[in-house]
Protein backbone atom coordinates (compact mmCIF):
# COMPACT_ATOMS: atom_id res chain seq x y z
CA UNK A 1 0.00 0.00 0.00
CA UNK A 2 1.38 3.59 -0.79
CA UNK A 3 1.83 5.62 1.66
CA UNK A 4 2.43 9.09 2.01
CA UNK A 5 4.37 11.15 4.73
CA UNK A 6 2.99 14.11 6.15
CA UNK A 7 5.40 16.21 7.47
CA UNK A 8 4.88 17.79 10.45
CA UNK A 9 6.96 19.64 12.20
CA UNK A 10 7.81 19.39 16.18
CA UNK A 11 9.71 21.57 18.35
CA UNK A 12 12.92 20.12 19.69
CA UNK A 13 16.00 22.19 21.43
CA UNK A 14 19.11 21.70 19.80
CA UNK A 15 22.36 23.00 20.14
CA UNK A 16 23.64 25.74 17.43
CA UNK A 17 27.52 24.76 18.60
CA UNK A 18 26.43 20.60 17.54
CA UNK A 19 25.25 21.96 13.87
CA UNK A 20 28.32 23.58 12.68
CA UNK A 21 31.53 21.45 12.04
CA UNK A 22 34.54 21.65 14.23
CA UNK A 23 36.88 22.54 11.28
CA UNK A 24 34.46 25.28 9.84
CA UNK A 25 36.13 28.68 8.42
CA UNK A 26 34.19 30.58 10.98
CA UNK A 27 35.08 28.69 13.87
CA UNK A 28 38.86 29.64 13.06
CA UNK A 29 37.96 33.35 12.53
CA UNK A 30 36.12 33.57 15.23
CA UNK A 31 39.25 31.60 17.44
CA UNK A 32 41.98 34.07 15.80
CA UNK A 33 40.15 37.56 15.30
CA UNK A 34 38.07 39.13 17.61
CA UNK A 35 36.93 42.43 16.71
CA UNK A 36 35.43 43.09 20.64
CA UNK A 37 38.33 46.22 20.60
CA UNK A 38 36.06 48.11 18.19
CA UNK A 39 33.64 48.81 21.35
CA UNK A 40 36.35 51.67 22.67
CA UNK A 41 36.23 53.38 19.36
CA UNK A 42 32.43 54.27 18.93
CA UNK A 43 31.72 53.98 22.73
CA UNK A 44 31.07 57.77 22.01
CA UNK A 45 28.68 57.31 19.26
CA UNK A 46 25.59 55.81 21.66
CA UNK A 47 23.49 57.40 24.42
CA UNK A 48 23.67 55.55 27.78
CA UNK A 49 19.88 55.11 27.45
CA UNK A 50 17.60 54.78 25.17
CA UNK A 51 16.74 51.21 22.68
CA UNK A 52 19.25 48.67 22.53
CA UNK A 53 21.26 48.71 19.28
CA UNK A 54 22.92 46.49 17.52
CA UNK A 55 26.51 45.29 18.78
CA UNK A 56 29.46 46.83 17.19
CA UNK A 57 31.27 43.42 17.18
CA UNK A 58 28.14 41.68 15.38
CA UNK A 59 28.28 44.90 13.02
CA UNK A 60 31.69 44.26 12.21
CA UNK A 61 31.68 39.89 12.14
CA UNK A 62 28.67 40.73 9.51
CA UNK A 63 30.87 43.17 7.51
CA UNK A 64 33.58 40.24 7.09
CA UNK A 65 31.06 37.64 6.46
CA UNK A 66 30.22 40.22 3.60
CA UNK A 67 33.94 40.42 2.30
CA UNK A 68 34.53 36.70 2.93
CA UNK A 69 31.19 35.37 1.07
CA UNK A 70 31.77 37.96 -1.53
CA UNK A 71 28.00 39.63 -1.51
CA UNK A 72 27.38 43.23 -2.53
CA UNK A 73 24.37 44.49 -0.37
CA UNK A 74 23.13 44.49 3.14
CA UNK A 75 20.19 42.90 1.80
CA UNK A 76 21.94 39.69 0.08
CA UNK A 77 24.09 39.86 3.50
CA UNK A 78 21.22 39.17 6.28
CA UNK A 79 18.83 36.94 3.92
CA UNK A 80 22.20 34.56 3.42
CA UNK A 81 23.12 34.77 7.34
CA UNK A 82 19.42 33.58 7.68
CA UNK A 83 20.05 31.04 5.81
CA UNK A 84 23.60 29.45 6.99
CA UNK A 85 24.51 28.09 10.19
CA UNK A 86 27.55 28.90 10.51
CA UNK A 87 27.17 32.63 10.25
CA UNK A 88 24.47 32.50 12.88
CA UNK A 89 26.78 30.49 15.02
CA UNK A 90 29.78 32.83 14.39
CA UNK A 91 27.33 36.09 15.14
CA UNK A 92 26.04 34.28 18.61
CA UNK A 93 22.60 34.36 17.38
CA UNK A 94 20.39 31.46 18.12
CA UNK A 95 17.94 29.97 15.43
CA UNK A 96 14.67 31.48 16.71
CA UNK A 97 16.64 34.92 17.55
CA UNK A 98 15.94 37.78 14.96
CA UNK A 99 18.64 39.06 12.98
CA UNK A 100 19.32 42.97 12.23
CA UNK A 101 17.09 44.66 9.38
CA UNK A 102 19.76 45.65 6.51
CA UNK A 103 18.59 48.71 6.99
CA UNK A 104 20.48 49.07 10.06
CA UNK A 105 23.22 48.10 8.89
CA UNK A 106 23.37 51.41 6.64
CA UNK A 107 22.76 53.79 8.99
CA UNK A 108 25.27 52.43 11.44
CA UNK A 109 27.84 52.87 8.76
CA UNK A 110 26.77 56.36 7.93
CA UNK A 111 27.16 57.00 12.06
CA UNK A 112 30.40 55.41 12.14
CA UNK A 113 32.13 57.32 9.28
CA UNK A 114 35.55 56.50 7.50
CA UNK A 115 37.39 57.22 10.67
CA UNK A 116 36.03 54.13 13.14
CA UNK A 117 36.40 52.11 9.71
CA UNK A 118 39.85 53.57 9.13
CA UNK A 119 40.78 52.04 13.51
CA UNK A 120 39.23 48.70 12.04
CA UNK A 121 42.02 48.85 9.29
CA UNK A 122 44.79 50.09 11.60
CA UNK A 123 43.72 47.33 14.71
CA UNK A 124 44.25 44.80 12.25
CA UNK A 125 47.85 45.84 11.11
CA UNK A 126 49.11 45.99 14.73
CA UNK A 127 48.08 42.56 15.16
CA UNK A 128 50.03 41.65 12.08
CA UNK A 129 53.26 43.67 13.63
CA UNK A 130 52.65 42.01 16.74
CA UNK A 131 52.75 38.64 14.78
CA UNK A 132 56.06 39.78 13.41
CA UNK A 133 54.32 39.45 9.51
CA UNK A 134 55.46 43.18 8.82
CA UNK A 135 59.34 43.92 7.91
CA UNK A 136 58.59 47.57 7.51
CA UNK A 137 62.23 48.40 5.63
CA UNK A 138 60.55 47.89 2.21
CA UNK A 139 57.51 49.50 0.98
CA UNK A 140 55.83 49.07 -2.67
CA UNK A 141 52.86 51.44 -4.13
CA UNK A 142 50.57 50.69 -6.97
CA UNK A 143 47.54 52.25 -8.04
CA UNK A 144 44.74 50.37 -10.03
CA UNK A 145 41.48 51.72 -11.53
CA UNK A 146 38.05 50.63 -9.59
CA UNK A 147 34.34 51.97 -12.10
CA UNK A 148 32.43 54.32 -9.87
CA UNK A 149 28.41 52.94 -9.42
CA UNK A 150 27.34 56.01 -11.62
CA UNK A 151 26.64 56.39 -15.45
CA UNK A 152 28.95 58.27 -17.52
CA UNK A 153 25.82 59.24 -19.82
CA UNK A 154 23.72 60.66 -17.09
CA UNK A 155 25.55 63.71 -15.88
CA UNK A 156 24.60 67.00 -15.68
CA UNK A 157 26.63 70.35 -15.68
CA UNK A 158 28.75 70.86 -12.89
CA UNK A 159 27.23 74.52 -12.43
CA UNK A 160 23.18 73.25 -12.44
CA UNK A 161 24.56 70.46 -9.55
CA UNK A 162 26.24 73.24 -7.57
CA UNK A 163 23.19 75.25 -7.59
CA UNK A 164 20.75 72.66 -6.60
CA UNK A 165 23.32 71.66 -3.80
CA UNK A 166 23.15 75.04 -2.47
CA UNK A 167 19.64 75.41 -2.53
CA UNK A 168 19.38 72.63 -0.02
CA UNK A 169 21.79 73.16 2.27
CA UNK A 170 19.76 76.35 2.33
CA UNK A 171 17.04 74.37 4.40
CA UNK A 172 19.15 72.09 6.05
CA UNK A 173 19.93 72.00 9.58
CA UNK A 174 23.63 71.85 9.86
CA UNK A 175 25.29 68.40 11.23
CA UNK A 176 28.29 68.23 12.85
CA UNK A 177 30.65 64.92 11.00
CA UNK A 178 32.14 63.42 14.16
CA UNK A 179 34.49 61.24 11.42
CA UNK A 180 36.13 64.07 10.45
CA UNK A 181 39.88 64.60 11.61
CA UNK A 182 41.99 67.48 11.26
CA UNK A 183 44.39 66.20 8.77
CA UNK A 184 42.92 64.10 6.77
CA UNK A 185 43.99 63.04 3.42
CA UNK A 186 40.76 62.30 1.93
CA UNK A 187 39.65 65.39 2.31
CA UNK A 188 43.03 66.90 0.77
CA UNK A 189 42.38 64.45 -2.13
CA UNK A 190 38.53 64.77 -2.65
CA UNK A 191 38.89 66.33 -5.92
CA UNK A 192 37.79 69.77 -5.06
CA UNK A 193 41.15 71.22 -4.53
CA UNK A 194 43.68 72.66 -6.95
CA UNK A 195 46.78 70.23 -6.63
CA UNK A 196 48.98 70.90 -9.37
CA UNK A 197 50.19 74.11 -10.74
CA UNK A 198 47.88 76.77 -12.37
CA UNK A 199 47.56 76.45 -15.86
CA UNK A 200 45.33 76.14 -18.67
CA UNK A 201 43.92 73.27 -19.04
CA UNK A 202 40.77 71.92 -18.08
CA UNK A 203 39.26 68.92 -17.34
CA UNK A 204 35.86 67.37 -18.27
CA UNK A 205 35.31 66.82 -14.56
CA UNK A 206 35.00 70.64 -14.23
CA UNK A 207 32.32 71.05 -16.09
CA UNK A 208 30.01 67.81 -15.49
CA UNK A 209 29.49 66.12 -12.80
CA UNK A 210 27.31 62.83 -11.90
CA UNK A 211 24.36 63.75 -9.91
CA UNK A 212 24.61 60.53 -7.83
CA UNK A 213 28.34 60.38 -7.22
CA UNK A 214 29.78 63.82 -7.52
CA UNK A 215 33.25 62.76 -6.83
CA UNK A 216 33.12 60.11 -9.73
CA UNK A 217 35.12 61.38 -12.52
CA UNK A 218 35.65 60.26 -15.95
CA UNK A 219 38.41 57.18 -16.75
CA UNK A 220 38.57 57.66 -20.32
CA UNK A 221 36.89 55.04 -21.59
CA UNK A 222 33.47 56.43 -21.24
CA UNK A 223 32.82 55.23 -17.41
CA UNK A 224 33.06 56.84 -14.37
CA UNK A 225 35.42 55.77 -11.82
CA UNK A 226 38.19 55.84 -9.22
CA UNK A 227 41.99 55.44 -8.06
CA UNK A 228 42.40 52.21 -5.45
CA UNK A 229 46.24 52.83 -4.05
CA UNK A 230 48.13 50.98 -1.85
CA UNK A 231 51.34 50.52 -0.21
CA UNK A 232 52.44 46.81 1.06
CA UNK A 233 55.16 45.87 3.08
CA UNK A 234 58.14 44.48 1.66
CA UNK A 235 58.10 41.05 3.77
CA UNK A 236 56.90 37.52 2.52
CA UNK A 237 53.34 38.06 4.25
CA UNK A 238 52.43 41.49 1.76
CA UNK A 239 50.57 43.17 4.17
CA UNK A 240 48.95 46.18 3.07
CA UNK A 241 49.81 49.32 5.34
CA UNK A 242 48.27 51.83 3.54
CA UNK A 243 45.15 52.57 0.90
CA UNK A 244 43.65 55.57 -0.72
CA UNK A 245 40.85 56.02 -2.67
CA UNK A 246 40.83 59.37 -5.09
CA UNK A 247 38.97 60.69 -7.99
CA UNK A 248 40.51 59.22 -11.36
CA UNK A 249 41.10 62.87 -12.06
CA UNK A 250 43.99 62.89 -9.68
CA UNK A 251 46.80 61.30 -10.88
CA UNK A 252 48.36 58.44 -8.80
CA UNK A 253 52.00 60.60 -8.01
CA UNK A 254 49.90 62.97 -6.47
CA UNK A 255 49.25 62.04 -2.97
CA UNK A 256 52.27 59.38 -3.67
CA UNK A 257 54.52 61.25 -0.81
CA UNK A 258 51.86 61.94 1.65
CA UNK A 259 50.71 58.15 1.67
CA UNK A 260 54.78 57.21 2.24
CA UNK A 261 54.87 59.67 5.04
CA UNK A 262 52.16 58.70 6.76
CA UNK A 263 52.23 55.36 6.88
CA UNK A 264 56.16 55.94 7.96
CA UNK A 265 55.09 57.60 10.85
CA UNK A 266 51.92 56.16 11.67
CA UNK A 267 53.69 52.34 12.34
CA UNK A 268 57.46 54.05 13.30
CA UNK A 269 58.66 51.35 10.27
CA UNK A 270 62.49 51.15 9.75
CA UNK A 271 61.78 52.44 6.17
CA UNK A 272 65.00 52.88 3.61
CA UNK A 273 63.09 51.55 0.23
CA UNK A 274 60.38 52.97 -1.42
CA UNK A 275 59.37 50.92 -4.86
CA UNK A 276 57.17 51.92 -7.39
CA UNK A 277 56.58 52.34 -11.12
CA UNK A 278 57.56 55.34 -13.69
CA UNK A 279 54.06 56.61 -12.99
CA UNK A 280 55.27 57.65 -9.38
CA UNK A 281 58.97 58.68 -10.34
CA UNK A 282 58.12 62.23 -10.81
CA UNK A 283 60.98 64.86 -9.62
CA UNK A 284 58.84 65.84 -6.35
CA UNK A 285 58.63 62.54 -5.17
CA UNK A 286 62.09 61.56 -5.98
CA UNK A 287 63.17 64.92 -4.07
CA UNK A 288 60.73 64.19 -0.99
CA UNK A 289 61.63 60.82 -0.61
CA UNK A 290 65.90 61.39 -1.04
CA UNK A 291 65.64 64.41 1.52
CA UNK A 292 63.31 62.02 4.21
CA UNK A 293 66.37 60.03 3.60
CA UNK A 294 64.86 56.62 1.67
CA UNK A 295 66.05 55.37 -1.40
CA UNK A 296 63.47 56.11 -4.62
CA UNK A 297 63.62 52.63 -6.35
CA UNK A 298 61.82 53.99 -9.84
CA UNK A 299 62.20 55.00 -12.87
CA UNK A 300 61.82 58.84 -13.30
CA UNK A 301 59.18 59.83 -15.21
CA UNK A 302 61.17 62.65 -16.72
CA UNK A 303 63.26 60.29 -18.86
CA UNK A 304 60.42 57.93 -19.64
CA UNK A 305 58.66 61.02 -21.12
CA UNK A 306 61.72 62.51 -22.87
CA UNK A 307 62.80 58.49 -24.25
CA UNK A 308 58.69 58.02 -25.55
CA UNK A 309 58.99 61.72 -27.52
CA UNK A 310 59.45 62.08 -31.89
CA UNK A 311 62.60 63.71 -31.69
CA UNK A 312 62.93 66.03 -34.79
CA UNK A 313 66.07 67.67 -33.21
CA UNK A 314 69.30 66.81 -30.95
CA UNK A 315 67.44 65.89 -27.58
CA UNK A 316 69.31 67.11 -24.08
CA UNK A 317 70.67 63.97 -23.43
CA UNK A 318 72.94 64.42 -26.95
CA UNK A 319 74.88 67.43 -25.20
CA UNK A 320 77.07 66.18 -22.29
CA UNK A 321 77.39 68.54 -19.16
CA UNK A 322 80.71 69.56 -17.57
CA UNK A 323 80.35 69.36 -13.91
CA UNK A 324 83.56 71.07 -13.05
CA UNK A 325 83.43 73.65 -15.05
CA UNK A 326 79.90 74.19 -15.13
CA UNK A 327 79.17 73.81 -19.05
CA UNK A 328 77.40 71.83 -21.37
CA UNK A 329 79.24 70.70 -24.68
CA UNK A 330 77.06 70.55 -27.79
CA UNK A 331 77.78 67.61 -30.35
CA UNK A 332 79.84 69.99 -32.95
CA UNK A 333 82.24 70.59 -29.16
CA UNK A 334 80.91 74.51 -28.81
CA UNK A 335 80.54 75.25 -25.25
CA UNK A 336 76.69 76.32 -23.62
CA UNK A 337 77.54 78.46 -20.48
CA UNK A 338 74.98 79.20 -17.64
CA UNK A 339 72.41 81.75 -18.73
CA UNK A 340 69.39 82.16 -16.29
CA UNK A 341 67.83 80.25 -13.63
CA UNK A 342 63.74 79.46 -14.25
CA UNK A 343 62.47 79.47 -10.22
CA UNK A 344 58.61 78.77 -12.09
CA UNK A 345 59.72 75.77 -13.52
CA UNK A 346 62.79 74.97 -10.94
CA UNK A 347 65.49 74.43 -14.01
CA UNK A 348 69.13 75.65 -14.79
CA UNK A 349 69.22 76.81 -18.11
CA UNK A 350 72.44 77.41 -20.38
CA UNK A 351 72.90 78.69 -23.54
CA UNK A 352 75.01 78.64 -26.48
CA UNK A 353 75.95 82.22 -28.65
CA UNK A 354 73.48 83.20 -31.31
CA UNK A 355 76.32 83.74 -33.61
CA UNK A 356 78.06 80.27 -33.46
CA UNK A 357 74.71 78.18 -33.67
CA UNK A 358 73.18 80.49 -36.58
CA UNK A 359 76.98 79.70 -38.29
CA UNK A 360 76.59 75.77 -37.58
CA UNK A 361 77.00 73.52 -40.38
CA UNK A 362 73.99 70.99 -38.32
CA UNK A 363 71.42 73.90 -37.71
CA UNK A 364 68.41 72.52 -39.53
CA UNK A 365 68.99 69.46 -37.07
CA UNK A 366 69.62 71.06 -33.67
CA UNK A 367 67.13 74.26 -33.39
CA UNK A 368 65.19 76.76 -35.46
CA UNK A 369 65.18 80.35 -34.95
CA UNK A 370 68.05 82.73 -34.44
CA UNK A 371 68.31 82.83 -30.86
CA UNK A 372 71.48 80.12 -29.95
CA UNK A 373 69.96 76.22 -28.71
CA UNK A 374 69.44 76.13 -24.79
CA UNK A 375 69.61 73.41 -22.42
CA UNK A 376 68.65 72.98 -19.18
CA UNK A 377 68.55 70.68 -16.00
CA UNK A 378 66.76 70.56 -12.67
CA UNK A 379 68.06 72.50 -9.74
CA UNK A 380 67.64 68.93 -8.25
CA UNK A 381 70.08 67.30 -10.32
CA UNK A 382 73.14 65.60 -7.93
CA UNK A 383 69.91 64.05 -6.29
CA UNK A 384 68.16 62.73 -9.92
CA UNK A 385 71.91 61.80 -10.77
CA UNK A 386 72.12 59.54 -7.24
CA UNK A 387 68.83 57.83 -8.43
CA UNK A 388 69.28 56.85 -11.95
CA UNK A 389 72.70 55.32 -10.37
CA UNK A 390 70.52 52.91 -8.33
CA UNK A 391 69.08 51.73 -11.69
CA UNK A 392 72.53 49.85 -12.53
CA UNK A 393 72.61 48.11 -9.16
CA UNK A 394 71.66 44.83 -8.21
CA UNK A 395 69.47 45.55 -5.61
CA UNK A 396 67.13 47.95 -7.70
CA UNK A 397 66.67 45.35 -10.46
CA UNK A 398 65.78 42.56 -8.07
CA UNK A 399 63.21 45.21 -5.86
CA UNK A 400 61.86 45.95 -9.45
CA UNK A 401 60.83 42.21 -10.55
CA UNK A 402 59.46 41.74 -6.97
CA UNK A 403 57.03 44.75 -7.33
CA UNK A 404 55.47 42.59 -10.31
CA UNK A 405 54.33 40.09 -8.21
CA UNK A 406 53.90 41.96 -5.11
CA UNK A 407 51.11 44.46 -5.52
CA UNK A 408 49.68 43.66 -8.34
CA UNK A 409 48.32 40.29 -7.40
CA UNK A 410 46.83 41.97 -4.40
CA UNK A 411 44.72 44.38 -7.01
CA UNK A 412 44.09 40.85 -8.78
CA UNK A 413 42.88 39.31 -5.77
CA UNK A 414 40.43 42.23 -4.43
CA UNK A 415 38.56 42.58 -8.13
CA UNK A 416 38.78 38.58 -8.95
CA UNK A 417 37.65 37.37 -5.50
CA UNK A 418 35.84 39.97 -3.75
CA UNK A 419 33.65 42.32 -6.00
CA UNK A 420 36.55 45.28 -6.65
CA UNK A 421 35.83 46.17 -10.08
CA UNK A 422 33.31 47.98 -9.01
CA UNK A 423 32.25 50.27 -6.01
CA UNK A 424 28.95 49.50 -4.61
CA UNK A 425 29.01 52.88 -2.34
CA UNK A 426 29.17 56.54 -3.89
CA UNK A 427 30.72 59.37 -2.51
CA UNK A 428 34.37 59.13 -1.80
CA UNK A 429 34.31 58.95 2.30
CA UNK A 430 31.79 55.93 1.29
CA UNK A 431 34.05 54.68 -1.32
CA UNK A 432 36.94 54.62 1.15
CA UNK A 433 35.13 52.92 3.56
CA UNK A 434 34.61 50.07 1.17
CA UNK A 435 38.09 50.02 0.23
CA UNK A 436 39.55 49.22 3.91
CA UNK A 437 37.31 46.79 4.60
CA UNK A 438 38.62 45.22 2.24
CA UNK A 439 42.17 46.05 2.37
CA UNK A 440 41.09 44.48 6.09
CA UNK A 441 39.82 41.66 5.06
CA UNK A 442 42.81 40.64 2.51
CA UNK A 443 45.16 41.36 5.62
CA UNK A 444 43.02 38.83 8.18
CA UNK A 445 43.22 36.31 5.34
CA UNK A 446 47.11 36.72 5.93
CA UNK A 447 46.83 36.77 9.65
CA UNK A 448 44.95 33.61 9.42
CA UNK A 449 47.43 31.64 7.58
CA UNK A 450 49.87 32.79 9.88
CA UNK A 451 48.04 31.73 13.25
CA UNK A 452 47.30 28.88 11.23
CA UNK A 453 50.98 27.58 10.99
CA UNK A 454 51.69 28.76 14.33
CA UNK A 455 49.07 26.54 15.40
CA UNK A 456 50.57 23.61 14.17
CA UNK A 457 54.00 23.97 15.67
CA UNK A 458 57.00 21.85 14.03
CA UNK A 459 58.50 18.71 15.34
CA UNK A 460 60.89 19.22 17.82
CA UNK A 461 64.93 19.12 17.18
CA UNK A 462 65.27 15.89 17.94
CA UNK A 463 63.04 14.47 16.25
CA UNK A 464 63.63 16.65 13.00
CA UNK A 465 67.54 15.48 13.41
CA UNK A 466 66.34 11.84 13.57
CA UNK A 467 64.49 11.92 10.46
CA UNK A 468 66.97 13.99 8.68
CA UNK A 469 69.55 10.98 9.37
CA UNK A 470 66.69 8.33 8.17
CA UNK A 471 66.43 10.64 4.81
CA UNK A 472 69.91 10.73 4.12
CA UNK A 473 70.21 7.18 4.81
CA UNK A 474 67.99 6.23 2.81
CA UNK A 475 69.00 8.33 -0.27
CA UNK A 476 72.80 6.79 0.30
CA UNK A 477 71.43 3.12 0.60
CA UNK A 478 69.86 4.12 -3.52
CA UNK A 479 72.66 5.37 -4.35
CA UNK A 480 75.20 2.85 -3.18
CA UNK A 481 73.14 0.25 -5.16
CA UNK A 482 75.74 -1.70 -7.83
CA UNK A 483 73.36 -2.85 -10.98
CA UNK A 484 75.72 -5.22 -12.85
CA UNK A 485 74.44 -5.16 -16.80
CA UNK A 486 77.54 -7.09 -18.13
CA UNK A 487 75.00 -10.26 -17.70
Amino acid sequence: MLRSKEYDFQPCTVSLDTLVPPDNFYRQLDAKIDPSFMRDYVQHLYKPFGRPSIDPVVYFKLQLIMFFEAIRSERQLMSTVAMRLDHRWYLHYDLNEPLPHHSSLTRIRDRYGVVVFRHFFESIIQQCIEAGLVWGEELHFDGTMIHANADHSHQVPRFYHQAQQHLEQLFEEPVHDSSRQPFDLIDKYDGTRSLVKPNSYHKRSDYWVSPVDASATPTGKQQLGYHLQYGVDGGKSRIILSCLVTPSAIQDNTPFLDLVRQTHFRWQLPLHTVVADTRFGTIENVVGLEDDRIRAFMPLHLDAKRSSGKRKTYGSDQFHYDAQRNVYICPQQQVLRFWTTDNHSQRIVYKAPDKVCNQCPVKSQCKTGQSGRRVGHSIFKPILDRVRAYQQGHRYKKAMRKRQVWVEPKFAELKQWHLGRRFRLRGIRKVNIEALLKATGQNIKQLLKAKSCQSNPKPPASAAILAGWIVSFCWGRLYSVHIDYSC
